[in-house]
């Protein structure tokens, strides 16, 4: 199999992260896999299973810049990672990536967001609230983060998802057995997935009111940017646009709604309510 060629998923990890790379061998162990080549690649596998090609690389995920050139024909990517916090706290979280800032410390580039991919992304929200309860993982958090890190530039719509936050939970089987069957699940039901596509403003860095509404309700949400991201913005009103802008358009399949948080700014709502109704979408304020 020539994996320039492959139309279907690309789901990535690094070979040196334990929680991706533990995920990665959980995959292999309960699905069909048959060894391929892919460029800057360590290791790689065509997953018959999902009709998906797993490959790991030496890199860390969010430095992962290249895919496009090593998977051109890919329809999408889903990134297999840790996440870490300071807080400790037991999580397992899904998100876009972007630096909606001039900061891009963790990869990407400033002021620019990736492709969103609501659906996929939902899938996997609502996929680890149910495997982790069926699994009996005790103890973690299920949460949306906001679009945070990178890679950016990527030409395909992305997904990362994490087990957080420290290395006792990166390296738990149970933690990979979790997300690995929620990976499979949702690539699965991907196509028969029904859900309203949203981009998210406002609220702190783990989205937890909108991951309600997702858990709730069929509302699938692409970008979240968070309330810190569009303070800092204020200084700079060309670029609080130009992110707003991305943050709705950048997604496949487009929104349909744009929510915003209550407290969010007056420069920022005025802003955000001036794209939305341009783009013709639904404006809405909650609390």
């Amino acid at each position: 199999m020539n994996v320039r060629e492959h139309e279907g998923a690309v789901l990535v990890y690094c070979i040196n992260d334990p929680a991706g790379a533990g995920i990665a061998k959980y995959l292999r162990e309960v699905t069909v896999c048959i060894d391929v080549s892919a460029s800057r690649a360590v290791e790689a596998w065509y997953v018959k299973d999902v009709d998906a090609v797993l490959a790991g690389f030496p890199v860390e995920t969010v430095f992962m810049n290249y895919l496009d050139e090593v998977f051109p024909s890919a329809k999408f990517y889903v990134f297999l990672s840790k996440h870490s916090a300071t807080s400790g706290i037991k999580s397992l979280t899904a998100h876009h990536t972007g630096n909606p800032t001039a900061t891009a410390a963790v990869g990407g580039r400033p002021y620019e967001l990736s492709i969103a991919h609501p659906v996929l992304t939902y899938n996997f929200i609502r996929g680890l609230n149910e495997v982790s309860k069926a699994h009996t993982l005790q103890g973690f958090e299920v949460v949306y983060e906001v679009t945070h890190h990178g890679p950016t530039s990527l030409n395909k719509p992305l997904s990362f998802i994490e087990i957080g936050s420290s290395d006792s939970e990166w390296r738990l089987r149970e933690a990979h057995e979790v997300v690995g069957e929620v990976v499979l699940n949702a690539l699965k039901a991907l196509k028969h997935t029904k859900c309203v596509p949203i981009t998210g403003f406002g609220g702190p860095h783990y989205a937890e009111k909108f991951t309600r509404l997702a858990l709730q309700e069929d509302l699938c949400f692409g970008h979240i940017i968070p309330r810190y991201a569009l303070k800092e913005l204020r200084s700079v009103p060309e670029k609080l646009e130009f992110i707003i802008t991305q943050a709705i358009t950048k997604s496949v399949p487009r929104p349909v709604k744009v929510l915003v948080m209550k407290k969010v700014g007056s420069l920022a709502r005025d802003t955000i309510k001036k794209v939305t109704e341009e783009l013709g979408l639904e404006f809405v304020i909650i609390r």
